[in-house]
């Protein structure tokens, strides 16, 4: 027996410096070594005073200092763990606890023992440290299902530690539910116990750990054998697969929700795969999946589109389409394009987009109503509704293609529809529109191939002729002159006028406005025929209203000549008399022919509106320029010298020379002519008439000149 403390201390000392096993004592505040053994210092190359985990040494990555945390949470415990020494190439196992020195000074006492053989099962440094270093959590049972080890992992994941789980039955530290119905799940160990057999546990499974946490899980269950077969025990190996559970299932929900979507969507939706040459240029693509939608668009069912290419189901596709989506399947850039399918005879909006390399998801719209529809508004934006031209609108669009050099030479013809708006107004609208939808024809007629006929606003018309020099433009012009006299229409007069674009140098719109003055200068100079062929085409209009025959007209008229010439009038007053003459009834173009034909008294209504022809027929020949005395004469030829009269109550000589003179004629000549509400009076009778008359409604001295020059 030892009994002084100076023989102990030499013994302890012995004893250490002695021993198979590396002990060091290493304090925490400094982290510097206040004691290594012998073994110590040479395999672990720890010196007094230095630092425990010093670069370079075989200890620094596995130095026990990292354990410091763990031991002053609980400085009561002593930590076994296992580290590798790559300097010897040696397992060792290790145990550390905490010491309290003198001072109170806190320090971390390491044993380490070399490990040289493996013991058995559960035993042993080197598969402590594998149980304790996989991520699966690992439960040993013996063969009644009691637990005789748990990892580290499979704590953390039960909720118990080893002191507490050891010697409990398996269905207590491992209790497992089904995940959706909430309902307990067999224990997988005693499947396996009692068949021998490897087992696992169904899909859907969660781990009810102690501490009220739930994980999802997948495990299996394992039968532990002696050589002859003989079954000690079972192994459960399991791990948390919550987060892959949750994203399985938000990928399937997902799934769900866009298969249902496809399948539902109004639009056609397909999945495809792209076939490449050996170039890795895109030649052809392969039909993955199609909803109800693509069959419905294309007329095809899934079973005979898919796992074939679109040029076996649809030979006639178009390269466009195919090299496209291999865009989108080989570089994944989306792609939206709008396009007209020959091969289907539809537009259609397409969203491509690569789910992955090499596959493509195609959504179609069919827009072909849509586009139709534009179509439409567009012709109708750039067409004239009335003559089906192209309008000014559209031109503007053109001009930079009619610029061009291999237009030249460029010529324009500008025409100009003469007297529209007298037409209009004496034989109302529709008529004008007939006469503008003949010079449209006109037009139409004389342009060729390539040409470009254009309504340039109301009356005014433009052809563009292309490779076309001066001289063949003046043929053209001339050809319009030609179809004007042959359409049968009198009133039908276009003014012409043409320019030649010959170099880049000019522009489109300096060409315009050349023609447009030449059309302007032609306008003026064919001034006289223009009026004769609009009185003319008004003559002829008001005949075909009133039922009036063209031999009383001539009839009326030489009446009045011959009156006018026979009192003095000059010669322009003749021809004003003789206008006035012809077009002095031209408002009732306007009135209604139920008032025009009734055969009987007009009620006082009915006279009203006849009475309105005077100012009508004023508006409509006053529309000229050229036939404003005309239209004076008009206006005032029911006057009485009186002033009884209308529309004015002008009286004497107030009233125009030539009203008064016409008023005369046309009184004779209605007298002596069969109306429908009374007989035609004898000239006699006529000529009395006429005379009692005169200083009341005639102008006694034109009254006296014209009976005179009666037979």
């Amino acid at each position: 027996m030892i009994n002084s403390r100076g023989e102990r201390d030499s013994l302890f000392f012995y004893v250490l410096e002695q021993m198979q096993g590396m002990v060091h004592l290493c304090e925490l505040h400094t982290k510097r070594i206040l004691y290594a053994n012998r073994l110590a210092q040479e395999e672990l190359e720890l010196q007094e005073g230095q630092a425990c985990c010093r670069e370079g040494s075989p200890h620094a990555q596995a130095c026990g200092c990292r354990s410091t945390g763990q031991l002053l949470a609980h400085p009561e415990q002593v930590i076994h763990d296992a580290w590798y020494n790559p300097k010897t190439l040696r397992w060792y196992e290790r145990h550390m606890q905490l010491l309290e020195l003198a001072g109170g000074r806190l320090a971390r006492l390491e044993l380490s023992f070399a490990v040289n053989t493996l013991s058995g099962l559960g035993e042993g440094a080197y598969w402590r440290l594998i149980l304790e270093s996989i991520g699966d959590g690992v439960i040993a049972t013996d063969g009644q299902g009691v637990v005789t080890m748990i990892n580290p992992q499979a704590e953390k994941l039960t909720g118990w530690d080893r002191t507490s789980a050891v010697g409990k039955k398996l269905g207590e530290v491992f209790r497992t539910i089904n995940t959706q119905t909430r309902l307990p799940v067999a224990d997988p160990v005693d499947k396996v116990l009692a068949t021998g057999q490897i087992a696992g546990l169904a899909n859907h499974t969660s781990l009810l750990s102690r501490d009220g946490v739930e994980y999802l899980i997948a495990d299996s269950a394992a039968p532990v054998k002696d050589s002859e077969g003989r079954i000690h025990g079972a192994i459960l190996v399991f791990r948390d697969v919550s987060e892959e559970y949750r994203q399985r299932e938000a990928l399937r929900r997902s799934e769900e929700r866009f298969r249902t979507l496809v399948e539902t969507s109004i639009n056609a939706i397909a999945l495809h795969e792209i076939i490449t040459d050996e170039e890795g240029r895109p030649v052809d693509y392969r039909f993955l999946e199609v909803n109800r939608a693509f069959e419905q668009l294309t007329g095809l069912s899934a079973d005979k589109l898919i796992g074939r290419t679109v040029l076996e189901v649809l030979p006639g596709t178009e390269p466009f389409w195919i090299e496209t989506y291999g865009r989108v399947a080989l570089t994944g850039e989306p792609a939206e394009l709008e396009d007209f399918s020959r091969e289907l005879g539809r537009y259609y909006s397409v969203r491509a987009y690569s789910p992955r390399p090499g596959r493509f998801v195609t959504v179609f719209e069919d827009i072909t109503e849509r586009r139709l529809m534009e179509n439409r508004l567009r012709e109708m934006v750039y067409r004239d509704f009335l003559t089906g031209l192209h309008n000014r609108r559209y031109l503007e669009t053109q001009k930079d293609r009619w610029e061009g050099e291999e237009n030249l030479p460029l010529s324009v013809v500008i025409g100009d529809l003469n007297g529209l708006k007298i037409i209009n107004d004496s034989m109302g609208h529709q008529k004008g529109d007939e006469y503008l939808q003949q010079a449209a024809e006109i037009f139409q007629a004389v342009s060729r191939p390539g040409d470009l006929v254009i309504r340039w606003g109301g009356d005014e018309f433009v052809l563009l002729l292309a490779r076309t020099d001066a001289e063949e433009a003046q043929q053209i012009c001339a050809r319009i002159d030609e179809l004007s006299l042959q359409s049968g229409a009198a009133a039908l007069s276009i003014a012409l006028g043409s320019a030649t674009k010959a170099t880049t140098e000019e522009t489109l719109a300096d060409v315009l406005r050349e023609a447009e003055s030449r059309m302007y200068q032609q306008k003026i100079s064919s001034a006289q025929s223009r009026r004769s062929a609009l009185v003319l085409s008004l003559q002829q209009a008001l005949a075909e209203k009133s039922h009036e025959t063209e031999e009383h007209a001539r009839s009326l008229q030489r009446l009045a000549v011959s009156l006018a010439q026979r009192v003095g009038l000059s010669d322009a007053e003749v021809v004003t008399v003789s206008l006035v003459a012809l077009l002095h009834d031209i408002g009732k173009l306007a009135i209604s022919e139920s008032i025009l034909d009734k055969p009987g008294p007009l009620s006082e209504a009915e006279w009203e509106a006849m009475r309105r022809h005077c100012e009508i027929g004023h508006r409509i020949v006053a529309s000229s320029p050229d036939l404003v005395d005309v239209a004076v004469g008009v206006l005032h030829h029911h006057e009485r010298w009186d002033g009884k009269g209308y529309p004015r109550g002008l009286k004497g000589e107030e009233i125009p020379i030539a009203s008064r003179i016409v008023a005369l004629a046309d009184a004779f000549d209605a007298m002596t002519s069969d109306r429908p509400y009374r007989a035609a009076l004898s000239l006699e009778e006529a000529k009395a008439e006429i005379a009692r008359q005169a200083g009341l409604q005639f102008d006694p001295y034109l009254t006296q000149e014209f009976l005179a020059m009666l037979p």
